[in-house]
């Protein structure tokens, strides 16, 4: 019998040689009909580490480029590959 272990967070996933996605998001492309290679992207943000200047203080927001599958007709949401190959609705950045 084989385990698999799952990544713990949905921002983890097992990264592939000479590709920006992880094994996981190409997983879904694939199964998808996208090809990885000019998949369309989004830019969100996301909470970062923690701050290690000022740790007692909430960490920074960092832009995350995702493979998108999806855009509202607004620009306001993207559906997106996480990682771990999970999909989910994120809200865009304002100005993009």
């Amino acid at each position: 019998m084989t385990m698999v272990c799952t990544p713990s967070s949905n921002w983890q996933g097992t990264e592939q040689d000479g590709s920006r996605w992880t094994v996981q998001q190409v997983s879904v492309l694939m199964k998808l009909g996208k090809d990885p290679l000019v998949v369309r992207t989004a830019t969100i943000l996301r909470n970062g580490d923690v701050d290690a200047v000022n740790w007692f203080m909430a960490p920074p927001k960092v832009e995350v480029v995702l493979p998108c599958l999806a855009i509202t007709k607004d620009g306001k949401r993207a559906k997106v590959v996480l990682p771990s190959g999970w999909t989910q609705w994120m809200e865009l950045p304002r100005g993009r």
